[in-house]
């Protein structure tokens, strides 16, 4: 009797430890506060404005707070822990992966965005074909403008990298480019938008390439949302509640371009003309999804090494394995 009694106490014991565990982890999970980052100016982060104005992230439960992204700030931020996830262009991301940024990706956000345009009076750049020994302004190496450009002109046949190169870059802060292409400083320029479209209508530029719309290229999912892996392992629920969020958010962005925009005006997040930044929408896919995210990374992510954009060495392979996460509780896409 005493030892069946001792046994029973044990169990007992044991019992009451794991429920304290899992109260203590449920706990944990209810209490976590996702840290959300949020970037100004581009018309690629819609949907997280939206999640916010429209109280996506509450209805899902998730406890969140918003924290300010300034130009080049994303990377330290997530890498310290001051930002959980956000919006970012995948072809910026695979040199940080590469150097050990501690993100996964569980979402695929949109098609579209980038652009490199010309003067509309040079008569010299009739395609993209007429770039080569030209010079192209971008706001540093490692601009997501300037990676698309050599990704893609790298595929037309292009040296983009080294001595012997077809084409010169030449970096200048973005909110110059224009004024340098203008000046002739420039034979073309990399830009996303709205700040794209806007030195089109004002300054009378054309694109020669343009991710939105070009193929091979208009179905590529070019934004995506990083979370850091530390989160996903330790609070996959929040995680799951914000990506839902965003699902959300990006289907209403689809699907109402033109409330879109107002949203954006009325909260001065984004600049430009309502009408114009509806009209760029409306050539963007805002259709997120889980597994459209995996195709992203492999093409960046190969496309970039072929280049020569990261080193021979990396194991892509195991990169992409690495980096690339379904998020349990979360659907493939809303669509």
């Amino acid at each position: 009797m005493k030892k069946i009694l001792s046994v029973l106490m044990i169990a007992a014991f044991l019992f009451a430890i794991i429920g304290c565990s899992k109260k203590d982890a449920a706990k944990s999970e209810d209490d976590y506060v996702f840290k959300v980052g949020i970037s100004l100016n581009g018309l690629c982060n819609a949907p997280l404005y939206v999640a916010i104005d429209k109280g996506y992230f509450d209805e899902e439960g998730l406890k969140w707070e918003r924290t300010n992204v300034g130009d080049g700030e994303a990377f330290n931020l997530l890498t310290n822990g001051n930002v959980d996830g956000l919006n970012t262009l995948m072809v910026g991301l695979i040199q940080p992966l590469t150097n050990g940024l501690p993100v996964q990706i569980p979402l695929a956000l949109h098609t579209g965005c980038i652009k490199l345009l010309v003067r509309g009076d040079d008569p010299s750049i009739k395609t993209f074909a007429d770039l080569k020994g030209k010079k192209i302004g971008g706001g540093s190496p490692s601009a997501t403008s300037v990676l698309f450009a050599k990704r893609f002109l790298a595929a037309e046949g292009f040296n983009v990298e080294g001595e012997n190169a077809d084409i010169e870059f030449v970096y200048q802060s973005g909110a110059e480019l224009p004024l340098l292409l203008e000046r002739g400083g420039v034979d073309a320029i990399g830009l996303t938008d709205p700040s794209a479209q806007i030195a089109q209508n004002t300054k009378g530029f054309r694109a020669i390439i343009d991710m939105a719309v070009d193929e091979g290229y208009k179905d590529e999912f070019c934004c995506v949302v990083p979370v850091r892996s530390e989160t996903i392992k330790a609070h996959p629920e929040a995680t799951a509640k914000f990506l839902r969020a965003v699902q959300k958010a990006a289907k209403f962005v689809q699907e109402n371009p033109d409330e879109t925009v107002q949203i954006l005006a009325n909260n001065k997040y984004v600049p430009g003309d309502p009408l114009m930044n509806a009209a760029i929408l409306k050539t963007f896919s805002y259709r997120a999804s889980v597994s459209q995210a995996l195709p992203a990374l492999e093409r960046n992510a190969r496309d970039m090494q072929r280049i020569g954009l990261i080193k021979a060495d990396v194991d892509v392979d195991a990169l992409i394995r690495d980096v690339y996460v379904q998020v349990p509780g979360v659907p493939d896409s809303l669509f």
